[in-house]
């Protein structure tokens, strides 16, 4: 209780203003007003320019990246997201990827396992290098701890420790 008393009473002092605690001090945004055709780049290294009553956001010198992905096959924009993750590894849209892999599988089947075994191997490569960083990643966390940490054993040898066993026995009574 009195410890609440003496928080109340600090706030009380706070709102009227004759508290004489710890000086605060604080931050306040200040409005920056661009001017139009204005171009800045902030912290996060993302570029900008003032329009007309609104920003824009310009990722590559003044161009959306996603206007720019186009199939190499049948030259349609990607938006999809089959699509895109599609044309990540191989440049096509889906259907003409599954076009293409269609016609390899069965005009050129030799050229079509060599096709996929190389992407398997691909994959398999990221993989490997996905596990090499998480198990140095796991060494580096663990290097610094010492897993024989003796502090248990010695409460216990110290006598720290309660070391009371209470055998419970099955008899009828």
């Amino acid at each position: 209780m009195a410890k609440e008393s003496k928080n109340l009473a600090k706030v009380q002092s706070m709102l009227d203003g004759t508290y004489g605690g710890k000086i605060q001090s604080g931050y306040t945004h200040v409005e920056e007003h661009k001017k139009v055709g204005d171009k800045w780049v902030d912290s996060d290294g993302n570029h900008w320019e003032q329009k007309e009553g609104y920003r824009t956001k310009n990722t590559r010198e003044g161009t959306h990246h996603s206007w720019d992905m186009k199939c190499s096959g049948c030259e349609k924009l990607i938006v999809k997201k089959w699509d895109k993750d599609t044309h990540k590894g191989d440049g096509r849209c889906y259907h003409c990827q599954l076009n293409y892999e269609l016609d390899l599988k069965y005009d050129k089947p030799i050229r079509w396992f060599a096709y996929r075994r190389l992407k398997d191997l691909i994959n398999m490569e990221a993989l490997h290098n996905d596990m090499e960083k998480w198990v140095f990643a796991k060494y580096e966390f663990e290097k610094d701890e010492n897993i024989f940490d003796k502090s248990v054993a010695n409460a216990l040898a110290n006598g720290e420790v309660d070391l009371q066993l209470n055998k419970v026995t099955n008899k009828l009574v």
